[in-house]
């Protein structure tokens, strides 16, 4: 599921985690977990050291009880690197479907998956690690990065003298008048889907015609 809004470092890694699922289970099933979870299917979702639980609503009246366990992992000062490979992560689902992850499974982890694009330190929660040994990325032109590159950049003063020769250096200013830009159209159509998504649906189709 795409993430507007989120920083680039939040949908990077909410990428690769869908990335990861998708290499977990068949097309047709993560489909089916992904429209689960547009649906608002997933009821709640909590996050602690080792797993994610969610109560996800399926056929019957019950909603289904999904636990997502991942391995500790605690050796990292980067937060991509707690992002889990496919031996990493175990779905427990009391469905009667056996394959695993099933689509309450798949639905579970999407929105795990949306909301550590939001809130990235939920991945730490969920890997068991230090939260004081983990450092987000500021990534160019977010505004963390840009904050910092502010508050790191040396200020200058100057005096009097200093002033009035740059000011000779420089010449007068010139008057100009700020035009106005107007706005752009909105986009005829856009794309909420990963590239892992459109990629597995190509794959698919090929596979099809091949047969």
């Amino acid at each position: 599921m795409s993430a507007a809004g989120a920083d680039r470092e939040g949908r990077l890694i909410s990428t690769m985690i869908d990335v990861m699922l998708a290499g977990l289970c068949d097309p047709p099933r993560f489909r089916r977990g992904r429209d689960y979870a547009r649906q608002g299917a997933v009821i709640d979702l909590t996050v602690t050291p080792g797993r994610a639980t969610a109560h996800v609503q399926g056929s019957r009246a019950r909603a289904y009880t999904v636990v997502i366990r991942a391995t500790q992992q605690d050796a990292t000062d980067r937060l991509a690197t707690l992002v889990p490979s496919r031996d990493d992560v175990h779905f427990d689902c009391d469905c009667p479907d056996w394959d695993s992850p099933c689509k309450h499974g798949v639905a579970a982890m999407v929105c795990l998956s949306e909301r550590i694009a939001f809130e990235p330190t939920l991945l730490t929660t969920w890997r068991g690690a230090d939260p004081d040994r983990v450092t987000p990325r500021a990534t160019v032109g977010s505004r963390a990065s840009a904050a910092a590159a502010e508050a790191q950049a040396p200020q200058h003063h100057l005096d009097a003298h200093e002033r009035a020769a740059l000011e000779s250096f420089l010449g007068a200013p010139h008057a100009w008048q700020r035009t106005t830009v107007a706005p752009m159209p909105p986009p005829a159509a856009t794309w909420d889907e990963p590239w892992s998504f459109m990629l597995n649906d190509a794959l698919t189709v090929l596979s099809r015609r091949e047969r």
